[in-house]
């Protein structure tokens, strides 16, 4: 039987999905991150489909989301996207820290995966963090430098100033931007999925980290998935492969 309990780690608040014939043993764990202005508990599908296949999952809420938002208003939410980030990428280790603590989790066989906001924040996880053995990345950029230019750029046009120096925020984000240094990946699994049709994070940076990861003879343990149609919404066919490629390289 498949188990969901909710519980706070460190003031984190996350959902814990695990099969219940193994609820005490060190199991193969991954840390699945939700998208912009969303929460944990819509991202519980996934969390179904790989506890079904051995593995223990962790819903955490990002900052100023789900159980963690307070009275943020979306041009908040927006202003404060890369802290976001950042709050879920510093924030990883004092997981793994508790949930090893309880000897739950096996530390030799950890994945991180997320769609949209969720998968960016993989993608700086992967390049802050070596002990991370593989990675899923729906619909994200790895591109922190240029992305986050263009966001700001975008929130600017709507009129609205930015409480902070926008460019030095921007290389703040540096240490994080796995793009900047494609060799961190250190050949690591990683899976990259996104709709060529996508308007909120644009396909072209998954294409383009492909092609760098090509370039650096780091792709033989890569999967590039293109679904020539989807915009910003995983496909069945996606979420099942991330599924898949978790199941066989966790």
């Amino acid at each position: 039987m498949i188990q969901v309990e909710h519980k706070w780690i460190k003031e984190i608040p996350v959902l814990h999905i695990y099969d219940a014939a193994h609820a005490t043993e060190k199991l193969p764990t991954v840390f699945f991150y939700h998208g912009f202005q969303s929460q944990k508990e819509l991202y519980l599908p996934y969390a179904y489909l790989l506890a079904q296949r051995g593995m223990r999952v962790i819903l955490p809420d990002a900052p100023m989301h789900g159980e963690r938002s307070g009275n943020e208003s979306e041009t908040e939410q927006a202003i404060y996207f890369w802290d976001t980030v950042r709050g879920n990428i510093d924030e990883l280790p004092l997981l793994r820290d508790a949930l090893d603590a309880e000897g739950l989790i096996d530390t030799a066989r950890l994945g991180v995966g997320g769609f949209s906001m969720g998968a960016i924040t993989s993608y700086g996880m992967l390049a802050q963090y070596d002990w991370l053995k593989v990675g899923v990345c729906l619909a994200g950029s790895s591109y922190y430098g240029h992305f986050a230019k263009a966001l700001a750029d975008g929130v600017m046009k709507q009129g609205v100033e930015f409480p902070f120096d926008v460019d030095a925020r921007i290389r703040e984000l540096a240490p994080y931007d796995l793009s900047a240094a494609p060799t961190k990946l250190k050949n690591r699994p990683l899976m990259i999925w996104h709709g060529k049709a996508d308007d909120v994070v644009p396909f072209q940076y998954s294409e383009k980290l492909y092609e760098a990861l090509v370039e650096e003879d780091m792709s033989d343990n890569v999967a590039f998935m293109v679904d020539e149609k989807a915009k910003h919404k995983i496909s069945i066919e996606g979420m099942l492969a991330g599924v898949g490629f978790l199941e066989e390289k966790l």
